[in-house]
């Protein structure tokens, strides 16, 4: 499920109730030629088994130069990108593998041609129609109701379980009447299906049907799945049980049906544009083994966390990429102090990260919120959690700061996060202010340090902070 060339940008989560507050970016799908695309495509022309995806990128070049396109926006630039990816992918497939790609009519016509270029014409299985509903349309055109998942296999060895559908009510009324006539022909392609070989033999006798069709037989049950997916919905909008937040999530539904026809239980099931973790998540549920990888450091956290809520703390889960210790953290927030901010607050259980642009464009100190559903007089209310990354020095008005913010906000608390040596700085700041819900007191300020992030501790917050109810992080 890679990006689509869709000319947009898509944000992390999600939800905010004051406009001022910006999502944060999750990725950019809007694709320009640079001097590295030229280089890229110089090696892939000079790659004796890559000179034919080569000419693919060439021809998308040579229709945005009659267009005029470049370099605003390039569709070149995105097929040379996938070209390079799905190539080494292929690599990795055994010869019992299949893959999908997730595509929409966007660029699917460039992605054919390249799964065609890189895994064979002859192994192409499936052009799937994932079909759903939306709101109308304004546009002059039909419209669009449908993504595309191209279906290609490594070879005729190929891993694939056949998955049966309910029988649509029209099917039902050819099938009633075939049973009760003995057979159903399907003369276009010389089939006969028996229900009842002596009602079939005696057609043939009387002439009915030709007797040189191909006779296959009716063993009950449903009937096998179709290249046309109408039965799994978009998760549509935030309140959907399983939405995590993430711009371009799929319904788990979907993954499973994918994994069931193309491996068996103990298989390894590789997703190289994991975002939010739904492939990862059907192929644990569904006895698989995995791979999972994704450019954001908040993505693998959000992983980390929903597998852990699904199927438990003890579930063995190597992560790599990841600060595992301090000086690791420090190095990352050093390096990138933006991703060092995105990885505490996907770790620390944020459902939401963004840019607090404050007075003329200002950071006002917002970088995630927690938001909690908190039981006060037995009635549940939603609350907010301010959250603040700090990867180097803490001073006292940074603690003031939060405070401030806190207010302006009405937040009901702010947590700092931090190292563990200016911890003090903020203990010795805060106000000794507490909120509270039926059950307890909490700070209406406080610490946290790296250190006890790294080491799966927990902010002093509601006991259900950090649990999922369907796929939502709740207080």
């Amino acid at each position: 499920d890679p990006p689509f060339n869709s000319k947009s940008t898509y944000n992390l989560p999600f939800r905010k109730k004051d406009t001022s507050l910006k999502p944060v970016e999750a990725f950019d799908d809007t694709w320009t030629w640079t001097a590295d695309s030229d280089a890229d495509l110089a090696e892939m022309t000079a790659h004796p088994n890559m000179k034919h995806l080569a000419g693919i990128v060439q021809l998308a070049l040579e229709f945005e130069d009659a267009a005029r396109q470049r370099p605003k926006t390039s569709t070149a630039a995105y097929v040379l990108n996938m070209a390079l990816r799905l190539y080494a992918m292929k690599a990795l497939l055994k010869k019992t593998g299949s893959i999908y790609l997730h595509c929409d009519p966007t660029a699917s016509h460039y992605l054919r041609m390249l799964m065609d270029g890189v895994f064979g014409s002859q192994n192409f299985r499936n052009e799937i129609a994932w079909c759903y509903r939306r709101l109308p349309s304004k546009a002059k055109r039909f419209q669009r109701m449908h993504d595309v998942i191209l279906f290609y296999s490594m070879s005729t060895d190929a891993t694939f379980h056949v998955l049966r559908h309910s029988p649509t009510a029209g099917s039902l009324k050819t099938f009633e009447s075939a049973r009760r006539r003995g057979y159903n022909t399907n003369l276009s392609k010389q089939m006969v299906t028996v229900f009842d070989w002596d009602k079939y033999h005696q057609a043939i006798a009387e002439g009915k049907i030709p007797a040189d069709l191909n006779p296959v037989e009716f063993k009950g049950g449903a009937p096998p799945m179709r290249d046309w997916w109408d039965d799994i919905k978009i998760l549509g909008g935030p309140k959907n049980k399983e939405r995590l937040g993430y711009p371009t999530q799929k319904p788990l539904a979907l993954l499973e049906r994918i994994i069931k026809s193309s491996s068996s239980e103990g298989d390894l099931v590789l997703d190289p544009f994991c975002g939010c973790g739904t492939t990862v998540h059907a192929a644990e549920s569904l006895g698989r083994s995995w791979v999972g990888i994704d450019i954001s450091r908040f993505a693998v956290g959000l992983i980390h966390e929903r597998l852990v809520h699904n199927f438990g703390s003890s579930l063995n889960i190597t992560v790599s990429g990841l600060p595992e210790n301090a000086a690791d953290a420090r190095e990352l927030a050093r390096q990138d102090p933006f991703e060092f901010e995105k990885w505490v607050c996907g770790a620390v259980g944020a459902s939401g990260l963004y840019k607090d642009l404050g007075a003329r464009g200002r950071d006002s100190g917002i970088d995630g919120v927690i938001e909690l559903n908190v039981i006060r007089s037995r009635k549940v209310e939603t609350e907010t959690v301010i959250v603040q990354v700090k990867g180097g020095h803490v001073s006292p008005d940074s603690v003031k700061a939060l405070s401030e913010t806190v207010r302006r906000r009405r937040a009901v608390a702010g947590i700092l996060v931090c190292f563990e040596q200016y911890m003090a700085t903020v203990e010795n700041q805060r106000s000794r202010e507490t909120w509270q819900d039926d059950y307890h007191a909490y700070p209406v300020i406080q610490g946290f340090s790296i250190e006890n992030l790294l080491a799966e501790k927990r902010p002093s917050l509601p006991p259900s902070y950090g649990q999922r109810r369907g796929g939502r992080i709740i207080g």
